[in-house]
């Protein structure tokens, strides 16, 4: 019984790891780049 489990634990790890590892990134953002946020102009007011 106990090796059933170990076997589910095993196939569990193995399917998130594949779902983590094919999830798209968010590309980082470069120094010197606009990121489009708005972050980079001054405050109104």
């Amino acid at each position: 019984m106990g090796w059933v489990f170990l076997e589910i634990a095993a196939a569990l790890a193995i399917a998130i790891g594949i779902v983590w590892w094919t999830i798209p990134r968010k590309p980082k953002a470069r120094p010197g780049e606009e990121t489009g946020d708005g972050s980079d102009e001054p405050p109104r007011g």
